[in-house]
Formats: C-alpha cells, sequence, structure tokens
C-alpha cells in the first residue's frame, strides 16, 4: 500500500541537498581557479543554495555581475557564467568572451543555463563567434528552491503572467 502524504512531513532540505550536490558535481568539473559571473537575477535564488564557503571550497575566487564590455580583472583559469536563456545575455556573455579572448592568457570559458538549456541562445553564441569557446555547456534545474524547510519558491519570471493568460 502507498504511503499517503495528507499527513506525513516532506523533508525539503533533501532537496537543496540534492541542487547543492550538482552544483558542487559542475563546479568540480572545470578544475582550477574560478571566476563565476552571475546574470544579476540569479544571486538571489543562488544564495539560498549554495553559500560562498561552498563556492570557495570548490576554487571560486571571484565573483562578478555580467555586465557588458570587458569583466573585471582575476587571475583565474575558469571563468563560468551563470545566465538564465536569454537572446540579450547571449550578446553580453560574447562580448565578454571576445574581451577576454584579447586580453591575453587563455581562458577556460563555461556556461550553465538555468533552468534550461536553450538552443536558441547557442544558436546565437554561434552566430556571434564564440560558442567553441565553451568547454562545458550545461542547465542547472533549479525550479524549486527550498527557502526553509518547510517552504519552496518556484523561481519562474513568467508563471503569473503565464497563468492569467491561458486560464
Amino acid at each position: 500500500m502507498a504511503a499517503h502524504l495528507s499527513y506525513g512531513r516532506v523533508n525539503l532540505n533533501v532537496l537543496r541537498e540534492a541542487v547543492r550536490r550538482e552544483l558542487r558535481e559542475f563546479l568540480d568539473k572545470c578544475a582550477g581557479s574560478k571566476a563565476i559571473v552571475w546574470d544579476e537575477y540569479l544571486t538571489g535564488p543562488f544564495g539560498l543554495i549554495a553559500q560562498y564557503s561552498l563556492l570557495k571550497e570548490h576554487e571560486v575566487e571571484k565573483m562578478f555581475t555580467l555586465k557588458g564590455n570587458r569583466l573585471p580583472a582575476a587571475d583565474v583559469k575558469n571563468i563560468i557564467f551563470f545566465v538564465r536563456p536569454r537572446l540579450e545575455l547571449m550578446d553580453i556573455i560574447a562580448e565578454n568572451v571576445l574581451s577576454e579572448d584579447r586580453r591575453g592568457p587563455t581562458r577556460d570559458f563555461h556556461i550553465l543555463f538555468v533552468p534550461r538549456r536553450s538552443l536558441l541562445c547557442e544558436q546565437r553564441l554561434k552566430d556571434l563567434g564564440v560558442l567553441g569557446s565553451f568547454i562545458h555547456r550545461e542547465e542547472y534545474s533549479l525550479d524549486l528552491i527550498p527557502f526553509d524547510g518547510d517552504l519552496l519558491s518556484m523561481e519562474s519570471e513568467g508563471a503569473f503572467k503565464v497563468s492569467l493568460a491561458f486560464p
């Protein structure tokens, strides 16, 4: 007989730990020192999952907000972009990658799409001539964020608008 959840509790810490494990596994794929370039929208949700100490344990030395032009100077081997799959962000990323390539020593670039990978975004990066610069292009399924042991947040910008548009 299947367990009934109407009187049971769901341990959301298990979900938080699974999301952290996925993040650690991705960071460990990028051997050496790292700088993370954040889509500004994602810094809050990631702060609930991974504190700075966890990132530091996995050789993250610098963190920057994604902006146009050049990235701030960082003496790291890997630059990891954590971004939502938005075309306008791909233009900024391409600008950053091209300016880093001109700057000097070769760095390894990686991109993590949150929450889903987008073929359209990858095509934009290809059209801008930087898709081949990324060693890892993956997705990080961050749909539900545990705020506490009994509270989840669904980080979906358009959820309210979509629910009103399609009753």
